[in-house]
């Protein structure tokens, strides 16, 4: 390896730390991939790389890569104490996720054996802590005490100051040995130390709470180590002009902006997911960011459509606050990049990626997810508006955090803003951009959809002496699923070796094609031609989409580019995987429910050119 090519290596390493200390392992996956190619052999890449799909939740990929990783180590005995770690972490996520299960006890062991095994080559503290905190799960207390006693006492002999990890490992230490002050003391002076780094932080909180499960105690010191607020914000537009009844006069906004900055000051290194429209949105965005918080905006459809129909309805002063507030803007994430086109669900739509993104970011974080909304509460539900957020919120993930505008009108007698100076000529110049708007009359509505394609790996291969039988059995689990679950499917339709349906929530499309594949996997498909490795792969998609009358199949369809994507995604899904789009995940996300497990994959380039998208893989979360 030439000089240059280990420099870029060892700075992609460090990129990939990076990402990684502060709390975004999707990114830290995406910098693996890019050097991947041109170092495939490299262990520590390769370790580094299965750290990051680990943190993400991506364990297969995560396994995958360990075992390259090993086969190029070398006599580095650190290293291997490494991976043998890591090994040992992934088969204790398996444990998390089988807890109270029937099976749960095979990944403790194993993950128990692995930690061993790296302990047993230099008595690193590190997996001589996890093989205690797992004995002791096992219920193996004594084990688990004498584990601990022997990492105490060679941390407490170090002869250096006790870094984060050590001082950590040590807290735990203490816990297990049941000194509990001792324990509060020692990750008290970790999370200082940490105080910067979200991922260590949630590395840290992770371990308590899986030890919290034999020793209650234990979930005392996550007060100690407070994780970064996750914030979903939502909140009303400025008032138009001539609007009859107030709701955001712009007399109003000052102490908004008053209110919203005290609630951002007592946010703890906050990371935010929201719109970004003329009103409570910008003004929050400008208080957040003003704070050094993460701010990552979702914007419905086409920049210039929104700016035309949420931002410059408000005055040039607010097209100039939104593009600056834009440019410091950690993320900024379309939801759909066509245009508007009147239809009001893609408004919708991008407030339930707003949600589902909070979530997925907060659960990765361990902690929970926050609401903040300024809103009336008198006022009406818009489809996709604060009010319907609200709701949503409330319903599926818990108590939002608001700020009354009613109250505060009350409190200011307030009255509409008339101000010419606040309505000039942005909506002019924004309409001369760029896009077309087709009428609604013209068209059907857009609506929110899920889409699933599947089809099998192995097929183009297939003799045609055993096409009728594949085809018999592989569309007959398809209706048979159609008919026995109960999942409505709105459109399924057959080509080739694809099945394809759409779905009216993100929900039932999930766990059809879980489905889907636990009945395909129970084939003997060899008996059809196929070889045994051959299975099925499945694309899931959420998203905006026209239903019309087909006239050559004599029945309503789903079209639209979320319905491409959704068909795009399919082919880079690895057989016997069900792989999902941001937008997909993030929708199942806000519709709380915990039945689902979403592992990051990365950032994937599609079939057919078509752009890339970050991917999630969809499993099932296993409950006792």
């Amino acid at each position: 390896m030439d000089r240059r090519s280990a420099g870029n290596l060892i700075t992609s390493i460090e990129s990939i730390r990076a990402h990684l200390d502060r709390g975004a392992p999707w990114d830290a996956c995406d910098v693996f991939r890019e050097t991947a190619a041109a170092h495939s052999d490299d262990s520590r890449l390769l370790y580094w790389g299965a750290l990051a799909h680990a943190r993400a939740g991506a364990t297969c990929t995560a396994h995958a890569l360990l075992d390259r990783a090993h086969a190029h180590a070398n006599e580095d005995r650190a290293h291997l104490v490494e991976i043998l770690s890591l090994r040992g972490r992934l088969w204790k996520d398996a444990l998390e996720r089988a807890s109270g299960t029937a099976s749960a006890k095979i990944p403790g062991e194993r993950a128990r054996e692995e930690y061993l095994r790296a302990f047993a080559i230099a008595r690193d503290p590190y997996p001589g802590i996890n093989a205690a905190t797992l004995s002791m799960l096992l219920g193996r207390a004594d084990e688990a005490k004498r584990l601990a006693a022997e990492v105490a006492a060679q941390l407490k002999s170090a002869p250096s100051s006790l870094g984060i990890w050590d001082l950590a490992t040590l807290g735990e230490a203490e816990l297990l040995l049941g000194h509990f002050d001792a324990a509060g003391e020692r990750y008290a002076a970790a999370y200082s130390l940490a105080s910067a780094s979200a991922g260590v932080i949630a590395t840290m909180r992770r371990q308590i709470r899986l030890l919290g499960r034999v020793i209650p105690c234990a979930n005392e010191i996550l007060t100690l180590m407070r994780a970064p607020d996750v914030v979903a914000f939502a909140g009303h537009m400025i008032d138009a002009d001539g609007r009859a009844v107030p709701r955001f006069p712009a007399s109003l906004e000052p102490a908004v902006a008053a209110a919203l900055r005290n609630q951002v000051a007592h946010l703890h290194k906050p990371i935010v997911y929201m719109s970004a429209a003329c009103g409570a949105d910008l003004i929050f965005a400008e208080a957040a960011l003003d704070a050094q918080a993460e701010v990552n905006f979702v914007l419905p459809f086409d920049r210039a459509d929104f700016v035309r129909t949420s931002v410059a309805v408000g005055g040039d002063v607010w097209v100039n606050r939104f593009d600056s507030a834009l440019k410091r803007a950690k993320r900024v994430i379309m939801a759909t990049e066509e245009g508007y086109l009147g239809d009001n669900p893609l408004f919708e739509h991008a407030a339930l990626l707003v949600d589902g993104l909070t979530v997925l970011r907060a659960a990765q974080l361990q902690t929970k997810p926050t609401l903040l909304c300024v809103m009336d509460e008198g006022d009406g539900a818009p489809v996709g508006g604060t009010r319907a957020t609200v709701a949503r919120w409330k319903r599926t993930i818990g108590t939002p955090i608001m700020i009354d505008l009613c109250a505060l009108r009350a409190k200011l007698g307030a009255q509409p803003a008339h101000a010419a100076s606040h309505r000039p000529s942005a909506v002019q110049s924004v309409d001369r951009a760029e896009h077309t708007t087709t009428p609604q009359a013209a068209r059907p509505p857009r609506l929110l959809r899920t889409m699933m394609f599947a089809d099998f790996a192995g097929y183009s291969r297939l003799h045609d002496a055993f096409v009728p039988l594949f085809q018999q059995s592989f569309f007959e689990i398809g209706a048979l699923l159609i008919e026995q679950t109960g999942i409505r499917v709105l459109e399924a339709k057959t080509w080739g070796d694809a099945l394809y349906a759409v779905f009216d929530s993100a929900p039932d499309g999930a766990e059809f094609a879980l489905r889907f594949l636990e009945r395909m996997q129970d084939v003997d498909w060899t008996s059809t031609g196929l070889s045994g490795e051959s299975h099925v792969r499945i694309a899931l998609h959420a998203g905006p989409v026209f239903r019309a009358h087909d006239p050559v199949m004599h029945a309503d369809g789903h079209f639209g580019t979320a319905v491409v994507r959704a068909a795009r995604i399919e082919p880079v899904t690895p057989p016997g995987m069900v792989y999902a789009s941001e937008a997909f995940a993030a929708t199942l996300a806000a519709a709380g429910s915990h039945d689902y497990l979403l592992e990051y994959v990365g950032t994937l380039a599609l079939a057919k050119a078509y752009g890339e998208s970050r991917i999630y893989r969809l499993d099932r979360c296993r409950h006792p």
